[in-house]
């Protein structure tokens, strides 16, 4: 794959988790009380406070973003991110237990993420190419 291509993906990848990383970070009292966060925290017996795991979420969300865009230790960032999508299809997006609109746009969003985490993996098995730092420095 040419290098300028690698970096045009991973650019257009990269949108997603910093601009939703930002708008969580600039609103972490309202994505605290997020569905899909309050989910998440009884999953875990409420041991982790909601505005925790909003925090957690955000930082992995812009940060990862971030990594991906430079291209800095990337197949980890990749992994990590893959790993975060998966979770949010099921604790953001089980369509499967909702009804009417709520069902359409979460299935919506459940594929988008199914297409994220497919972009995630061809990033965490190729190259990082020349226009990333991880290209630049010789690792991956």
């Amino acid at each position: 794959m040419s290098d300028y291509a690698n970096a045009l993906g991973r650019l257009l990848i990269s949108i997603v988790f910093i601009y939703f990383g930002f708008l969580q970070f600039t609103n972490i009292a309202g994505y605290a009380v997020n569905p899909g966060v309050l989910k998440f925290v009884a999953f875990t017996g409420n041991i982790i406070p909601p505005v925790v795991i909003a925090y957690l979420v955000a930082a992995i969300d812009f940060f990862g973003g971030l990594l991906l865009l430079v291209g800095f230790k990337l197949r980890w960032a990749a992994w990590v991110l893959f790993v975060f999508v998966a979770l949010t299809l099921f604790f953001a997006h089980a369509f499967w237990t909702m009804e009417g609109p709520a069902r359409v746009a979460n299935q919506g969003q459940f594929l988008k993420n199914i297409a994220l985490m497919g972009a995630l993996l061809l990033v965490a098995f190729n190259s990082p190419g020349r226009c990333s730092l991880d290209g630049r420095a010789g690792t991956s």
